[in-house]
């Protein structure tokens, strides 16, 4: 039988160890994504291909090590691409990263999409919206973000 003070002990340094693990998530913030680039690339089969260029900014006192992406873009609030990227990306603390991530644009959510813009034709920018789910080393759950914006469109 363990004596009083030894379960004391014993008790207190569990707490201080899951207080130490719990530490670094007290001050945490979401990092930001945003959308800086956007570009087609040679369509393959029957869909076509895009690449999407992000940059992620890191609000926090501790880098971030993201493991894995899900990521989809809205154009007028319909699914226009999606995609997803298992390659790992470090970004320091207080500092901001790059990626760029393939994506693809299914055939029928693409003819919608088309036909949309050719009844409407975007005047001042097409509107979007970019979600992105993040998987991050020592973080409990996924991170989802979102950011909407306009794609200029030039002749």
């Amino acid at each position: 039988m363990l004596r009083h003070e030894t379960r004391l002990f014993i008790v207190l340094c569990l707490v201080a160890m899951l207080s130490a693990c719990a530490t670094p998530l007290r001050d945490f913030d979401e990092p930001e994504v945003e959308l800086t680039g956007f570009r087609a690339l040679p369509s393959s089969g029957m869909e076509a291909r895009f690449l999407l260029q992000l940059r992620i900014l890191n609000p926090n006192a501790v880098p971030l090590k993201i493991n894995g992406i899900h990521y989809e873009l809205l154009l007028r609030e319909q699914r226009a691409l999606s995609g997803v990227s298992a390659e790992a990306v470090r970004i320091p603390a207080y500092g901001e990263g790059k990626l760029e991530l393939e994506a693809a644009a299914g055939v029928l959510g693409s003819l919608a999409l088309v036909r949309d813009l050719l009844a409407n034709p975007p005047e001042q920018g097409l509107p979007y919206t970019l979600r992105a789910k993040l998987s991050v080393d020592g973080v409990l759950r996924a991170l989802r973000l979102e950011r909407a914006g306009t794609l200029k469109i030039t002749p």
